[in-house]
């Protein structure tokens, strides 16, 4: 879908863009473990910690983590696809890259026999290929100590009186270049209004952040008032004391769904199968939401009413959040990560 005018079926389907979480290491096991254990790779930090705190119990298998970023575990995958033994048996990563390890023929096809819990699955987020984990989009995040007017629309950054106070987090450099396109007027199928964008917000000193965590840190210093950010990130930030609001700006946001898969150079399917299976449990679904505040992804999980109306969105808000045109935008990822490396950044 290209078009910002998608509903909220089409969005839901396709939905991309937990933009990336932390890379701190959790665990000093090394990843090739025995083959009983499950090898999971994923981006650690709170997310990793969460995972062998809610899903580990419910899965029933000894779990050993690989951490690292999406791009590590995409070539792994790529590299591995015909290896006897491969070093993951569960691959984590964001919908855009999980499309694009499919596309590459690395992953093993799913169904209900191995992971019953798929059945419980909103049809908007099935794919073949993998399981649905969490659901959030890119928000406009705000300073409301700084900034007394919520703002409306990410055009406002262009605003002089907010030189050097807009904040980007470096790892969600894709999902913020559209998310910048909107504003542009642009879709979800290009970048080309995005980077267009970005070249006149260059003008107003924006800065760029290694991680989500040193945006927060800058956003607590008051270094930057104004940044793009999932809304459960955001809400996680207000749950630690500070003082941001958050909205659904005027052009639209960014959608994302995290997933899981199996890679087909897995040693221990059978494990990494019970291991998807515990991350679509409703319980820990529930759990997640309120830790992370990510919405569920399958029909059987009970929110309380306060929780929902947190990590949810509502029916107006959805019609302006919209999904990624994978199969146009992974031709581009080289050429906007280049722009953004070598001429935003820059």
């Amino acid at each position: 879908m290209s078009s910002p005018n998608t509903t909220r079926r089409q969005l839901l389907k396709t939905a991309s863009g937990l933009l990336l979480l932390p890379t701190a290491p959790l665990l000093a096991k090394k990843a090739m473990a025995e083959g009983t254990d499950v090898v999971v790779g994923t981006w650690g930090g709170d997310y990793q910690n969460l995972l062998l705190k809610i899903v580990n119990p419910v899965s029933g298998v000894p779990v050993v983590f690989d951490t690292g970023s999406a791009e590590a575990r995409l070539t792994k995958l790529r590299t591995e696809v015909n290896a006897r033994r491969g070093s993951m048996d569960v691959a984590l990563l964001q919908d855009l890259d999980m499309y694009d390890a499919s596309q590459a023929g690395t992953l093993e096809a799913l169904s209900d026999k191995t992971i019953p819990n798929l059945v419980h699955v909103h049809d908007q987020f099935k794919t073949a290929y993998s399981i649905p984990h969490i659901f959030s989009a890119m928000v406009l995040v705000y300073n409301k100590e700084k900034i007394s007017t919520p703002p409306q629309s990410f055009n406002d950054a262009l605003d002089p009186k907010y030189r050097s106070r807009v904040g980007f987090s470096d790892i969600l450099f894709a999902a913020s270049t559209l998310f910048a396109g909107l504003a542009n007027g642009g879709n979800m199928g290009s970048y080309d209004a995005g980077t267009q964008f970005l070249s006149k917000l260059k003008q107003n000193d924006p800065k760029v952040f290694p991680s989500n965590e040193a945006v927060a840190a800058a956003f607590k210093s008051g270094e930057i008032w104004i940044s793009c950010m999932w809304k459960a990130r955001a809400l996680q930030w207000q749950n630690d004391g500070l003082p941001l609001g958050f909205v659904v700006p005027q052009e639209g946001a960014v959608a994302v769904t995290f997933e899981g898969a199996v890679p087909k150079s897995s040693r221990n399917k059978e494990g990494a199968a019970k291991f998807l299976n515990a991350m679509l449990d409703p319980k820990g679904q529930v759990e997640f939401a309120r830790a992370m505040g990510y919405a569920p992804t399958v029909r059987n999980a009970d929110l309380p009413a306060d929780l929902r109306a947190r990590v949810s969105f509502t029916d107006d808000e959805m019609k302006r959040v919209f999904a990624y045109d994978a199969k146009k935008l992974i031709t581009q990822k080289s050429v906007v990560l280049d722009y953004w490396n070598k001429s935003f950044k820059a």
